[in-house]
C-alpha cells in the first residue's frame, strides 16, 4: 500500500491526513489498529466501545498508536449532552469530566458530541447553546475541543445548519461541529450550505457512503454503511463543499456494517484507504477551486485507455477440460494451440480467445472455499498502456502483477506485457497490451491451420460472435463490497441501478458496472452477483456457483438466429424453456406469431428498454435477444446476445425463467 505522501499534489504545501473509526472494521481494538496502519491510515478515532472491551489501558493504547504512527485524531461518541432537565444535565457534566480525563491519557484532544435522540433533551436552542458553552468551557481547561455533530434522528436537532446555528450561538473557541455525510445525505438535504460554515469551526468530517433504501433511518445508518464508492451517494459533491470551506482536518470514516463486523480485519481496512484514495480523485476531478492552503488532495495517476475484452481464462481441471473444449466447440471456438510449458489450451473465435486451464489446481472462491470446475478466473481487457493501468492500480493500493519486459513469457501467462489485478478471490482483470496470435506465439506452440479457420472463417459472417458483451461475475458476500469499490476506482467503472433477482431458487442481488471509456458500446461490462440469505443457496439440488452468486461469459453478435442455427449444426441443445415464457411475451409485446415460433424453437428470449413495443418500432428505446447454452460441469455457462438499439440492460427479467429452465435440465 503506497503511503499518501506519494500521492500529494506538489502544488500545495500539505496533503489531507485519512483516518478511520475503530467501529468500521472487525476485531478488538490492538487488531484494528495494526491493520488500520499498514493500510496507510493516518490516524484514528477511538469507539468507546472498543476502548472498554480492551484490557489494554488508555496509555497503552495511546503508546501502540504512536508506536504505528498513528494519531488518535476523535473519541466518540458522547452521548445525550443537553437535557431539559438541570439535574440531569449536571450528571452529564460530571461524565465529560471523566471522560475529558480519560482522553488525556489517550492522548487525544476532540470529542465528538451528538445532539440527543432522547424525549428528554433540551428543545430549546439558547438553552443547547448555553449548555454547549458550558461544556466547552470545561474542555477548554483542559485543552480539549468539541464537535457537535446532528443525528439524523435527532429529537431537536437532525440538521447540520441547525447545530451549526448553536455552535456559532454558544462562540466558544472549544466548540465546532462535526459533519457526518451520512447524516446529512441521507435526509436528502443540500450539502452546498456547508460553505456557510467558516472552516477553522468543522472540527472534524466523517464520511460514509450508503446504498438507497426506504427505511428507518437509524437502522440504515446502523447496518448499511459502506465506503464511498461503494453506494449510491455523491460523495464528491458533498466533500468539494467542505473544501470550499478550507477544511484543515482528517478525512475520517465512520461506517456501520453488518458485514465488515465480521470481514477480515486486514482487507477492509485496505478497501478503506482505498475508498477515501478513490473519493478524493473524484472530488479533485469535479475542479473546485480550494482556498489557499487548503491540503491537497491525492494524486492519482489518470485512468488510461482501454479497448474492449477480448479473452476469458477458464479453469476446468483435467477432470472437466474435455466437457469444457465439447462446449467452446458448439459455440464456435476452435483449438488453435498448446501452452509450451503448462497444461493450457488456447481458443479462438475470430478476436475472441479463450484460454483452458487443464492444469490440477485449486480455485478459491474464498479462503478456504474451493470454487466448483470449471470456474471463470481471468478477463483480458485490451490496452495500450498497461505500465499507465500498473501505476494508477498501485496508487490505489493493489498489487497488479504480471508486469516485466514485453515479450517475456513465464508458464502462468500468455504474455507478461499485461497488469493483472485480481477482482475476486478467484477472477482477475487483466489489461494486455495486445491479443493477435504474435502476442500467444511465445508461450503457445500455435497450430496454423485451425488458427486460420478461427480468425478467418467467421470474418463478417452473420453466425459470428463478435465480441465481449458481458461477465457476470459471482461474488461471496464479504467479497462485494471490494469487487464493487475496485471496479469503481481502479477501472473507473460506473454502476447502474442494482437488480433484486427472485427465482426458483431463492434471491440473488445484481450490480452491474459498465468501464466506457469515451465508447458509444462500453469497452467491459460486468455484472456482479451474489446470492442473498444462506438456506436456500446451500440446499443440495442448487448449483454449487449460486452460493456465491452466478458467473457466466455473454457474447455478442448481430443475428442472433443466425448464431443459434450454427449452434444447433454444432450440436447444441437450445435450452428447453417454458411454453408459457412465450405465451406471456405474445400477451406483453406485438411480436409476429413467426418470430414467437422461432424463438421458441432456439430458446431464444426477448426483452425490451421499455413498454410494450413490436420489434424496430421506434417506441422502442432499445430491444435484446438471448439464449443460453446448457451448463459445463455443475455451473458455468456461456450466453450469447444481440442488443438493438439503446437496450443497456442484461435481460434480468428472463432470469427467473432461465434458472428454471437449467434447473429441469440439471
Amino acid at each position: 500500500m503506497p503511503q499518501q505522501s506519494e500521492l500529494v499534489d506538489a502544488g500545495r504545501p500539505a496533503r489531507a491526513r485519512t483516518s478511520i473509526a475503530t467501529v468500521s472494521l472487525s476485531g478488538g481494538l490492538e487488531d484494528k489498529l495494526d491493520a488500520i496502519a499498514a493500510a496507510g491510515f493516518d490516524g484514528v478515532e477511538i469507539f468507546e466501545p472498543d476502548l472498554i472491551s480492551t484490557d489494554t489501558p488508555p496509555e497503552g493504547i495511546a503508546s501502540r498508536a504512536a508506536d504505528l504512527g498513528l494519531s488518535i485524531d476523535l473519541y466518540q461518541p458522547f452521548r445525550d449532552a443537553d437535557s431539559a432537565d438541570p439535574d440531569r444535565f449536571a450528571r452529564n457534566l460530571q461524565r465529560a469530566e471523566r471522560k475529558f480525563a480519560l482522553m488525556e491519557r489517550l492522548g487525544c484532544d476532540t470529542l465528538l458530541v451528538c445532539s440527543s435522540p432522547l424525549e428528554t433533551c433540551a428543545r430549546d436552542d439558547a438553552l443547547i447553546a448555553e449548555q454547549l458553552h458550558t461544556l466547552a468551557e470545561r474542555a477548554h481547561r483542559r485543552g480539549i475541543k468539541l464537535a457537535y455533530e446532528a443525528l439524523a434522528w435527532g429529537t431537536h436537532v437532525a440538521d447540520y445548519r441547525h447545530a451549526w446555528r448553536i455552535v456559532a450561538d454558544a462562540d466558544h473557541p472549544a466548540l465546532g461541529t462535526c459533519l457526518d455525510s451520512f447524516h446529512i445525505l441521507s435526509r436528502g438535504d443540500d450539502p452546498s450550505g456547508i460553505r456557510g460554515i467558516p472552516g477553522d469551526k468543522i472540527f472534524f468530517l466523517q464520511l460514509a457512503d450508503a446504498p438507497r433504501k426506504s427505511m428507518d433511518v437509524l437502522q440504515w445508518s446502523r447496518h448499511y454503511r459502506n465506503f464511498p464508492g461503494q453506494g449510491g451517494f455523491d460523495l464528491a459533491d458533498f466533500a468539494r463543499h467542505v473544501r470550499a470551506t478550507g477544511y484543515q482536518g482528517p478525512w475520517s470514516l465512520e461506517i456501520f456494517n453488518d458485514v465488515f463486523r465480521w470481514a477480515p480485519t486486514g482487507r477492509t481496512a485496505v478497501d478503506a484507504h482505498r475508498s477515501l484514495v478513490h473519493l478524493q480523485e473524484q472530488t479533485a476531478l469535479r475542479g473546485d477551486p480550494a482556498p489557499a492552503g487548503t491540503p491537497a488532495l491525492a494524486a492519482v495517476p489518470p485512468r488510461p485507455s482501454a479497448g474492449e475484452a477480448v479473452s476469458v481464462r477458464i479453469a476446468a481441471g483435467p477432470d472437466r477440460a474435455e466437457e469444457m473444449g465439447a462446449a467452446l466447440t458448439q459455440i464456435g471456438f476452435h483449438l488453435v494451440g498448446r501452452h509450451r510449458e503448462a497444461d493450457l489450451q488456447l481458443w479462438r473465435h475470430g478476436r475472441l480467445a479463450v484460454v483452458l486451464d487443464a492444469t490440477d489446481g485449486t480455485v478459491w472462491t474464498a479462503p478456504g472455499v474451493p470454487a466448483q470446475l470449471p470456474t471463470l478466473t481471468q478477463i483480458g481487457v485490451r490496452t495500450g498502456d498497461p505500465e499507465g493501468w500498473r501505476r494508477r492500480a498501485e496508487a490505489f493500493g493493489v498489487p497488479a502483477g504480471g508486469v516485466t519486459l514485453p515479450g517475456a513469457v513465464d508458464a502462468d501467462d500468455a504474455q507478461r506485457d499485461v497488469v493483472r489485478v485480481q477482482l475476486t478471490e478467484a477472477v482477475s482483470v487483466d489489461m494486455r497490451a495486445a491479443d493477435s496470435a504474435e502476442g500467444w506465439r511465445a508461450a503457445f506452440e500455435l497450430y496454423p491451420g485451425p488458427l486460420a479457420a478461427a480468425e478467418a472463417e467467421h470474418a463478417g459472417a452473420a453466425s459470428s460472435l463478435t465480441g465481449v458483451d458481458h461477465i457476470a461475475l459471482p461474488a461471496a458476500e464479504d467479497g462485494w463490497e471490494s469487487a464493487t469499490l475496485l471496479m469503481r476506482s481502479v477501472f473507473g467503472m460506473r454502476p447502474h441501478e442494482g437488480v433484486d433477482v427472485t427465482d426458483a431458487v431463492g434471491l440473488m442481488r445484481s450490480q452491474a458496472l459498465t468501464m466506457a471509456d469515451g465508447r458509444e458500446d462500453p469497452a467491459l461490462r460486468i455484472s456482479l452477483n451474489r446470492c442473498v440469505g444462506t438456506a436456500p443457496c446451500a440446499a443440495e439440488n442448487v448449483p454449487a456457483v449460486r452460493r456465491g452468486g452466478v458467473g457466466h461469459v455473454a457474447f455478442s453478435c448481430t443475428d442472433i438466429f443466425a448464431v443459434a442455427e450454427a449452434l444447433r449444426a454444432r450440436g447444441r441443445r437450445p435450452l428447453a424453456v417454458s411454453p408459457n415464457y412465450y405465451e406471456d411475451l405474445a400477451a406483453r409485446f406485438d411480436l409476429s406469431g413467426e418470430l414467437l415460433e422461432r424463438m421458441r424453437e432456439f430458446g431464444v428470449l426477448y426483452d425490451v428498454s421499455r413498454g410494450p413495443a413490436a420489434p424496430g418500432d421506434p417506441a422502442a428505446a432499445g430491444e435484446f435477444f438471448h439464449l443460453f447454452t446448457p451448463t459445463v460441469g455443475a455451473d458455468l455457462f456461456f450466453e450469447v446476445v444481440q442488443r438493438i438499439g439503446g437496450y443497456d440492460a442484461y435481460g434480468e427479467v428472463n432470469t427467473p425463467v432461465r434458472v428454471a429452465a437449467q434447473l429441469r435440465e440439471r
